[in-house]
């Protein structure tokens, strides 16, 4: 669904906390290393094993990661462990499409995505593959900042163009204490609404987007 990658890139992350009074920076490191599991059935799940334990074959022997960010200062830390299915990639604020200081236009700020594809030596050139339009200028954005996203297409004449998808709501029901998936519902595309540029895009969904109320969402 259009503007998914987007929604997914900036938000519902969560971010470590400082022991009271403290604001000092994190450091942040991480290791890989080979382990093995102590049985085939120590928690391995695999759809290929389902039925057949010894059809899997990934073995008891697998990458492990392991996330360390720690506060020198108040001692906060948080430990993060997961399983991973090869070798990490080291990525650019660039690829990952977050980081990269927004471009303000009128009310609203474009938060560029990443490249057309993300290659393993080099991006070719081209749009990135959208750019998320918000109302704020802010490292870690909220549900309620997001006025849409735009994102390449191909134009009635087939020339390049863009469209926007706008009007976030909650799809899926939440969990407990939780909010549901973000997502939009609606598509300029299908309307068979384009627009020459960028910016003309990010214009048009800051007149078109209805501010939130304070402290809720936009309805």
């Amino acid at each position: 669904m259009s503007g998914l990658a987007a929604l997914a890139a900036h938000l519902a992350y969560t971010a470590p906390e400082h022991r009271r009074g403290c604001t000092a920076g994190w450091e942040v490191d991480y290791r890989t290393n080979t382990t093995v599991r102590e049985n085939s059935h120590s928690g391995h799940a695999c759809p290929i094993g389902e039925g057949d334990k010894s059809a899997c074959g990934h073995g008891d022997e697998y990458r492990a990661l392991t996330v360390r960010i720690y506060c020198p200062k108040c001692g906060a830390a948080t430990k993060l462990e997961a399983e991973l299915p090869g070798t990490p990639m080291v990525y650019d604020t660039a690829r990952l499409g977050m980081g990269i200081k927004p471009r303000r236009v009128g009310q609203v700020w474009i938060h560029q995505g990443p490249p057309p594809r993300l290659g393993i030596l080099c991006d070719p050139p081209g749009d990135p593959q959208w750019y998320l339009v918000a109302r704020h200028n802010a490292l870690r954005l909220v549900a309620e900042d997001i006025v849409g996203v735009v994102e390449p297409a191909t134009g009635p004449r087939g020339g390049a163009a863009y469209t926007v998808s706008y009007d976030l709501i909650e799809l899926s029901p939440p969990a407990p204490g939780g909010r549901g998936t973000p997502v939009f519902q609606r598509h300029s595309r299908l309307d068979g609404r384009f627009f020459p540029n960028v910016t003309a895009a990010a214009r048009w969904l800051a007149e078109h987007s209805p501010v939130p109320a304070e402290g809720g969402q936009a309805t």
